[in-house]
């Protein structure tokens, strides 16, 4: 009985060392807890160099039932699909496994007519979500005004304050945006995650899109890439294990291909050999976020080796020293052996 009561003690005290992980993007109306049960906006984004898969889930709330639309730039046109929240529930259990290895020491292995074109819309669990390609941002900013009317939302905020981060993509060469509707009413509720996957030749989350929205917020974002990302993304910084009686130590787990499987089995295919779990957070204004997560392959450490220390019990390495000994001489006596035989030959 003493021991379950010291195993159950020690969980705790790793688990309340874990940070709480949330996520955001533009909507429109560690320690570390990783708790990815605690309010907010959530994202995982796997990428291998070449394409990125971004799961994201949002919790939302509203004085009354309403319709909110989430606006999403991306750099190429995304294939939609549904996803689990189960694939964040996965991560933080691998987190909270790697953090319980920490505490005890071990290691884990044109024109603007015709600008705007929708190329995808569909109806996913609560979110209706449509995909456009434009080239102009105030004939999107247009289209999306006449889009809302279509679907008698009222604006909470002047989609002309928009207009200027969206002419920033543009400039940037994107052209797709996902628009979003989610029905929102006085409960806050999660909402089932959206995968969206797309070619991209860096790992990209949308921030800037989200700074003409008033007020606080807190955004992590849970990466996984072939290599290490070896710095912090101002304005966001590296979350770090923070165990007991040791330093600070970033989350930086390798995942095998299995692991990756388990939080998504699209998320597994994008990686051949396991990749690096990093994550990263913002805490602070919206109207700060300036530029977008934009990572590229030469900034991200290509090594994926861990370095495991292995301690031999003393009897063991006693025995293997008197072993090479012992072949020493006979090596020593074998050789004398062969010299005789020849003298007494010649």
């Amino acid at each position: 009985m003493r021991r379950i009561l010291i195993l159950i003690l020690t969980f705790t005290v790793v688990a309340i060392c874990f940070p709480v992980v949330n996520a955001d993007r533009g909507l429109i109306p560690v320690q570390p807890e990783v708790s990815v049960y605690e309010p907010g906006q959530k994202a995982i984004l796997a990428w291998n160099g070449e394409e990125e898969i971004m799961i994201l889930s949002t919790d939302v709330v509203s004085s009354q039932e309403a319709l909110v639309l989430e606006l999403l730039p991306l750099p190429s046109q995304p294939d939609v699909e549904g996803a689990s929240f189960e694939s964040f529930e996965e991560l933080q259990r691998l987190i909270w496994e790697e953090g319980v290895n920490l505490y005890y020491g071990l290691s884990k292995e044109g024109a603007r007519d015709g600008s705007v074109e929708v190329v995808f819309h569909e109806e996913i669990g609560a979110h209706d979500i449509t995909v456009v390609k434009a080239t102009d941002a105030t004939a999107l900013v247009d289209w999306m005004q006449n889009f809302l009317q279509s679907n008698n939302v009222t604006e909470t905020i002047s989609l002309r304050d928009f207009e200027p981060a969206v002419e920033n993509y543009m400039g940037r060469g994107f052209r797709y945006y996902v628009l979003d509707l989610i029905t929102v009413g006085p409960d806050e509720k999660s909402v089932d995650p959206i995968l969206y996957r797309f070619d991209s030749t860096y790992l990209y989350y949308p921030l800037l899109i989200t700074s003409p929205v008033e007020g606080e917020t807190e955004i992590t974002l849970f990466l996984l890439t072939e290599g290490k990302v070896e710095e912090d993304y101002q304005p966001m910084l590296k979350v770090n294990y923070q165990i007991p009686g040791k330093s600070l130590t970033p989350i930086e787990v390798l995942l095998s291909k299995g692991d990756l499987s388990k939080i998504d089995l699209r998320i597994g295919e994008l990686f051949e050999d396991g990749a690096w779990l990093t994550v990263l957070k913002y805490d602070g204004n919206l109207s700060w976020l300036t530029r977008d997560l934009m990572i590229s392959k030469e900034a991200i450490n290509p090594a994926t080796t861990v370095d495991v220390e292995v301690t031999l019990p003393y009897t063991l390495i006693v025995s293997c020293i008197l072993l090479g000994a012992v072949c020493t001489l006979a090596g020593v006596v074998f050789g004398l052996l062969i010299t005789r035989s020849m003298k007494e030959l010649a």
